[in-house]
């Protein structure tokens, strides 16, 4: 787990999608996925529910991003 990884996805939590995220990190919208994909494997758990309108947090991921904005 890496601390861009927490950055990343408090950013797309907060901005509601990888295209807003990206914009506003000034990365490409698939390395943003690939952290975070990254980053659920190695919590074995989805973080972010995809959909058409953008992302919103699972339950998990709700709780992780909580605990990532105190890091």
């Amino acid at each position: 787990m890496e601390l861009k990884q927490f950055k990343y996805f408090i950013s797309i939590v907060e901005s509601g999608s990888f295209g807003k995220a990206s914009k506003k990190l000034d990365v490409g919208t698939s390395a943003l996925s690939q952290q975070i994909s990254k980053l659920e494997d190695e919590l074995s758990t989805r973080l972010l529910q995809r959909n058409t309108q953008g992302v919103t947090p699972t339950p998990a991921g709700l709780a992780f991003y909580k605990q990532a904005q105190l890091v």
